[in-house]
């Protein structure tokens, strides 16, 4: 046993640290973005674009946007374009920026940047229609109905003993009864199905369970045996089952738009679920990984996946076994963060990406 937690202790240490080399590297040497020899002087959004995606027509880093962006000081949301917007770009007082053109050029881009436009009041512009960061169908699900709680408090909940049918498929419409802590008369509440159970690869430790909405109700009585009338309001694509537990709504608090840029954790990760496949991850796939709010990730945060370096054999040292240094195999971004746990979109993939695979914050160099 001591040896094992000297193993993990060890392994913890040197993934720290080498997290906190690259972060320290990243701020040390810091270059300008280096913008792509065949970036457009000119492009038009069109439907469909992401941000990650136009951010990679221009810069070999597509998570240093923001440092070439040229931002409206009289909008209140300066990072939003739209389909059909022109980005022009220009070299203002030096440095190479991109803007969003407003029919005088880089004039007009010129202008936006240091606020010298004409304006009585901060113009407040909305979300809707803008270009998000990644496509959002993608990750709806992830946003919508699944949400990643502690497994302790999840069995202390309330569960659904039985149907007013009495049969053991239930859906939107019909009367469950719950038994436990008793509900509250008139309140709403979700009713919830248990799944993943995610455990630390270093520290063996079960660090989340995942949960899916599959119904909501308003509880109509509680009888003095403590058991709970719960009429079904909505289902979800999934019928109620005997088992499935019943609590407040929890809500996903989650922005309306991703704003992608390096993550700023405070230790390296790992993926630990490739979502809705049994092998590896794509670009355009969805991964979880052991980092969550608790260790600094937030909606937005860039990482980079490294794959372990095989085992080679030295013919020239008598087969000796040698490892290959780890590789760098692709990029991620978060979309929704638990405690310990996070949501993670594939921005890029080089190679399949595995369960395993290592995560640090992408480096200026």
């Amino acid at each position: 046993m001591k040896m094992s937690l000297k193993k993990i202790a060890k392994a913890l240490l040197i993934t720290t640290f080498s997290s906190a080399v690259l972060m320290s590297a990243a701020h040390a040497n810091n270059p300008l973005p280096t913008i792509k020899a065949d970036a457009p002087n000119r492009y038009v959004v069109k439907k469909g674009d992401t941000l990650w995606d136009i951010s990679g027509r221009y810069l070999d880093h597509p998570w240093r946007w923001k440092e070439i962006w040229a931002t409206n000081k009289q909008i209140k949301n300066p990072h939003l374009i739209y389909p059909d917007d022109i980005l022009i770009l220009c070299v203002i007082r030096g440095k190479t920026l991109v803007g969003v053109d407003t029919g005088e050029g880089c004039a007009g881009v010129e202008k936006q940047l240091t606020g010298d436009v004409v304006a009585s009041t901060v113009t407040i512009t909305s979300t809707a229609n803008s270009i998000s960061a990644i496509p959002r169908s993608a990750i709806q699900h992830w946003l919508d109905k699944s949400v990643i709680v502690n497994p302790e408090d999840f069995n202390t909940t309330p569960y659904v003993l039985a149907s007013k049918k009495r049969n053991l498929i239930t859906a939107s419409g019909d009367k469950i009864y719950t038994k436990g802590v008793p509900l509250i008369v008139g309140q709403r509440y979700g009713v919830y199905r248990e799944g993943e159970r995610y455990v630390d690869p270093k520290t063996k430790e079960v660090i989340g369970l995942e949960v899916t909405q599959v119904a909501t109700g308003v509880v109509t009585n509680v009888a003095e045996n403590g058991v709970s009338s719960v009429q079904l309001t909505d289902s979800y694509g999934k019928e109620v089952r005997e088992g499935d537990r019943v609590f407040v709504e929890l809500e996903n608090s989650i922005p309306p738009i991703f704003y992608p840029e390096p993550a700023s954790v405070s230790r390296g990760g790992l993926i630990v679920r490739v979502m809705d496949s049994i092998s590896s991850a794509a670009k355009g796939s969805v991964v979880a990984i052991n980092l969550g709010s608790a260790q600094g990730a937030k909606p937005g945060d860039v990482l980079t996946v490294y794959q372990r370096g095989p085992l080679v054999r030295d013919t020239k040292d008598n087969d000796t076994p040698v490892r290959l240094p780890s590789e760098e195999s692709g990029m991620l971004m978060v979309f929704n963060t638990f405690d310990n746990i996070s949501y993670a979109y594939v921005l890029s993939s080089e190679l399949p990406l595995n369960v395993g695979d290592k995560l640090l914050p992408p480096p200026y160099l």
